[in-house]
């Protein structure tokens, strides 16, 4: 769980969320990703369970639809903290947070207001504009932007039951990325927000994913706690 004190940080908080869900992502493929290989209609039983990242202590859900990542901030913050706050109100014995259009149990001590942010982040769900495809060993999960564009990434489960998620990142070098597929460059204003974009063969893929080109830098790694997945979370 994340601790913060302040109104400040709530607002970086929020800044966070919007900033994470908003943002274009660095790479785009141009069709589901492998290509010419069968989309899954359910996760596979072995990946389903639950799962705990140690770094920035969020727990992932995996069912046999989805992938849910859930993240808890403890907020401490006094009255007038919250009065002078145009994002945080309390009514009812709960605090409103407008720009995550929620509300969460409080505790009050005093001029002391304590309460726990929980935020819920499905990262994917199995449907028409969402496909899973098994590749390798590893689960490769496409998410429709528009009719020609995808954001792909890549689940591994490794033997001592470490889950690792990596979304396509912009290389460190691409000129490796080009002597494997032909990319164009889709600029945004500034270098740092250039994007790639792709249509890779299912071999160039193969070769992207086995030279860690795209899906290295990203990763996150998560311990499973719970084999089975609970419908409730």
């Amino acid at each position: 769980m994340a601790y913060l004190k302040r109104s400040s940080s709530v607002a970086i908080v929020i800044f966070l969320i919007i900033f994470l869900t908003s943002c274009q992502p660095p790479v785009v493929f141009g069709e589901p990703q492998p290509s010419g290989i069968a989309s899954l209609a359910h996760i596979p039983k072995e990946y389903q369970g639950i799962y705990w990242c140690q770094a920035d202590s969020a727990t992932i859900y995996i069912d046999d639809k989805a992938f849910i990542k859930r993240k808890e901030y403890f907020i401490k913050l006094t009255r007038s903290e919250i009065d002078s706050n145009e994002n945080l109100m309390i009514l009812g014995g709960r605090m409103f947070v407008s720009d995550l259009e929620g509300d969460f149990p409080m505790q009050e001590k005093g001029d002391t207001i304590t309460t726990t942010i929980v935020i819920r982040d499905t990262i994917f769900s199995i449907g028409k504009e969402q496909l899973v495809k098994p590749f390798k060993g590893h689960l490769i999960m496409n998410i429709k932007l528009d009719d020609n564009a995808w954001v792909v990434s890549v689940a591994s489960l490794k033997a001592n039951g470490l889950l690792s998620i990596a979304r396509a990142d912009f290389p460190e070098n691409l000129s490796s990325l080009g002597a494997i597929t032909p990319f164009k460059t889709l600029p945004e204003g500034n270098e740092r927000n250039t994007q790639i974009y792709i249509t890779p063969t299912k071999e160039q893929f193969d070769q992207l994913l086995q030279k860690g080109i795209l899906f290295q830098g990203s990763c996150s790694e998560f311990e499973r706690i719970i084999p089975l997945q609970p419908r409730n979370y």
